[in-house]
């Protein structure tokens, strides 16, 4: 049958439906298209032309004689060139065979906006399109992903009367698929007279990538009714979905089901359902699949071998991972990448690196997912220089490093606080257009704070296109690392405001910056706000914020109150804030209660021992002194050395106390003894209660002259123009004595020295620190 050369069928855009979503408007459309000569039933036609609009709120209308008569498609502005579409056939009685056979070949060669240009030109020609050409134009709607499009054709399928053809409902339901309209899907599905297997295996997939378990396995009992038999590329699809929206349970037991219904597993099914056992940490099923990959003979598939390799690692088992590579006859890139982030993952870092040179030696085609994972294992267990090295090779090897492997290497550089290559790494992003990526800006940030430059960390957070929570809390986080309470807490409002909600990474941010600014009242605020007006349940790191809170202010009882009310069990994240208080208010009788909780809890952690020493002698109490140093000398432990790092004209240099190695370590006892005689002459007298040794009070200056923060900061301004900012890093607390000695050195050398220890940052300036000498 031909359309009427003054007829074709057209569909209004979404900003112009209003008018004719009404009856009349229906009715309308409806007497137009009666008026036309296509064959129809009328009761037939007005029940599905109605439950149409009812699915996708479109409407038909006609266009007039003199309009174009190829603007059927006019209306989507993804395919603008509908309009003037060239005819592909020049045939004057060209057939709908002729149109549907050129249609099919094009969407065959994926030519899809070819294939619909070539559908217009059948309608411009009054053609009536068959059951045999729809399916082809619906397949080349979903391969552009087109919504609009398929809808229309959708509904013009419903004006021609093919509205319960099999091969057309199957194609519209992966349509739908495609573009994300699973319920729409699903409406499509219900009304095919014969489904088949394929349609069903793709709303069974879609169904598990989405993570509907119930609507999954209410379809599967559907199928079973219907008679129809699913294949091996059904259960994968579910196997695989449902690990793609981490339902790692339910992809484990489809893959029971699976070989239940007498399906032997291939590579898809093992290496789609490996990553969810391993994620299950569930070594027993890994083993027994990993049997079944011999038995299958798939073990010397690649994709297998890296899902084992992969699942191997998540059950921190380097050995097995290791044994598992070493049986491929060759090694490809996918195997080396998992087996380098499975030994990363299990701590095995130093053989991640061996690993990786290996491959490189042989000539392995190392790509950047690589690079990248060597580099991400480096900075998340401390090879921060190693990590800064594979970044500089990564370059000379010719691999571009993008927007992943940026968020990897820039906590490496706060980690050692090297600010020139994180400005370098910064620069670079900035280069190759990734800085607006979300994960960089973040990192960014991050990078920023941990190298003293909180200002620029703000910097980059106000110039993000895109913000989400993690981007928040990092300026939060190092808002409260700063000490800068006030603008920690303006943040966390301005987040509210912004629509966020804050998880409780922001309410330990919020309470760490209470706790560094000595704000007990607000502390105490939030803590209750997190239950009250949020439906956050404390956890232990809130504890912990709030046992500081209170034991910075001196007020040790309701601290050790709150811990033993507390409704978890208490560990070294609470204790060891409140042996830290009594340390600092030399508070004997709560100290050790809390130092014996932590002997019990962390047995071999000399800080805890020290802490109690720190004690003990503040108060003179020499004999317990000696009684804890000797408990630790039973336990074989020893006091980690101190050690603080400063990068100097991009080389980073490691002090450690009371070491002489250091080639310049006489000019840097030189200078210490000029600034020593300049601070006695300001009145200024060493805090000797921070040597914990029962000696002679000059033997106690001495041995504070060289501590390694000191050696740091000296060797800066012996290696630095005046006036020239310093940053060192410091492994452990900083003591009260290096405090006093920089807040000096800053105000006399007219330097600003940025001290990071394991608790905060101390921004010295002008003889004054950030954290109002609360620490």
């Amino acid at each position: 049958m031909r359309l009427p050369n003054t007829f074709a069928v057209r569909f209004l855009s979404s900003g112009s439906r209003a008018p004719c979503c009404s009856n009349g408007g229906l009715n309308s459309s409806f007497e137009v298209l009666l008026r036309s000569k296509l064959s129809f039933s009328t009761s037939t036609f007005k029940e599905e032309f109605a439950d149409c609009l009812d699915s996708h709120g479109s409407t038909l209308t006609t266009v007039s004689a003199d309009s174009s008569t190829a603007e059927l498609f006019s209306g989507d502005p993804g395919h603008r060139a509908f309009i003037n579409a060239s005819p592909i056939v020049n045939a004057p009685n060209s057939s709908a065979i002729s149109f549907s056979n050129h249609i099919y070949s094009l969407t065959r060669s994926n030519q899809h906006g070819e294939a619909i240009r070539l559908f217009a030109e059948l309608l411009s020609q009054g053609i009536s399109p068959d059951c045999y050409v729809l399916p082809s134009v619906v397949k080349a709607a979903a391969g552009l992903s087109s919504l609009k499009t398929g809808v229309q054709v959708h509904c013009l399928a419903f004006v021609n009367g093919h509205h319960s053809d099999s091969l057309l409902l199957s194609s519209l339901v992966h349509f739908y698929l495609k573009c994300d309209r699973v319920m729409d899907a699903r409406k499509v599905f219900d009304r095919i007279p014969r489904p088949n297997v394929v349609a069903c295996s793709a709303l069974l997939s879609t169904y598990a990538r989405k993570g509907c378990v119930e609507e999954t396995k209410e379809l599967l009992r559907e199928t079973v009714e219907m008679g129809l038999e699913l294949n091996s590329v059904s259960w994968n699809g579910m196997i695989a979905g449902f690990n793609h929206s981490r339902q790692f349970k339910d992809s484990v037991l489809m893959f029971r089901d699976m070989h239940s219904e007498g399906f032997k597993p291939d590579g898809t099914s093992v290496s789609s359902v490996l990553p969810a056992v391993g994620d299950l940490e569930m070594l027993p099923c890994g083993v027994q699949i990993h049997g079944c990959v011999i038995k299958q003979g798939l073990s010397q598939d690649n994709w297998v071998v890296s899902s084992l390799v992969d699942m191997y690692g998540k059950c921190a088992r380097p050995n097995e991972m290791s044994k598992v590579c070493e049986e491929l006859p060759e090694m490809d890139v996918g195997a080396c990448n998992a087996l380098i982030t499975g030994l990363s993952r299990t701590g095995c870092v130093e053989g991640a690196l061996k690993k990786f040179k290996q491959f490189k030696r042989q000539g392995l085609n190392l790509n950047v997912v690589s690079w990248t994972s060597m580099i991400a294992s480096c900075s998340q267990n401390g090879k921060d220089m190693e990590a800064l090295e594979l970044f500089r090779e990564m370059q000379m090897e010719g691999i571009m490093p993008n927007s992943v492997t940026i968020p990897c290497l820039l906590p490496a550089c706060g980690n050692i606080a090297t600010l020139m290559h994180g400005k370098a790494a910064h620069c670079f992003s900035l280069k190759n257009w990734i800085s607006n990526d979300v994960y960089v800006g973040t990192a960014l940030i991050y990078m920023y704070a941990n190298c003293g430059r909180i200002h620029l960390s703000r910097r980059c957070f106000d110039m993000m296109l895109r913000r989400n929570l993690v981007s928040w809390n990092a300026l939060l986080g190092g808002y409260a690392m700063h000490g800068k309470s006030k603008e920690a807490l303006e943040v966390f409002d301005l987040m509210q405001k912004s629509g966020l909600k804050p998880d409780f990474i922001s309410f330990t941010s919020v309470l760490s910056a209470c706790s560094q600014g000595g704000l007990t009242e607000e502390g105490k605020f939030y803590f209750d706000s997190m239950s009250r007006d949020y439906g956050i349940e404390p956890r232990l790191e809130h504890y912990s914020c709030m046992v500081s809170i209170l034991g910075r202010a001196g007020r040790l009882a309701e601290a050790y109150t709150m811990v033993k009310q507390m409704p978890m069990e208490p560990d070294g994240l609470i204790w060891g804030p409140l042996l830290s208080s009594c340390r600092v208010h030399h508070n004997v009788v709560i100290g050790e209660v809390a130092a014996q909780k932590l002997f019990e809890l962390e047995p071999n952690n000399p800080g805890n021992y020290v802490l109690l020493s720190n004690i003990y002698a503040s108060k003179s109490m020499w004999v317990e002194v000696n009684s804890v140093r000797e408990l630790m000398k039973s336990k074989g432990l020893r006091k980690n050395p101190g050690c603080s790092w400063i990068e100097i004209k991009n080389k980073v240099h490691m002090l450690l106390a009371g070491d002489k190695s250091h080639p310049q370590m006489p000019e840097i006892t030189k200078k210490l003894g000029e600034l020593r005689l300049e601070m006695q002459k300001s009145g200024y007298l060493p805090h000797t209660d921070f040597v914990l040794q029962d000696v002679e009070e000059q033997d106690k200056e001495e041995m504070l002259s060289d501590h390694s923060e000191k050696l740091a900061v000296t060797l800066g301004l012996l290696n630095t123009s005046s006036g020239f900012p310093l940053q060192v890093i410091k492994n452990l607390r900083i003591c009260g004595d290096c405090h006093a000695v920089i807040k000096f050195i800053s105000e006399f050398e007219g330097r600003e020295i940025f001290v990071r220890d394991t608790n905060r940052f101390h921004h010295f300036k002008d003889g004054a620190c950030s954290c109002g000498d609360l620490w």
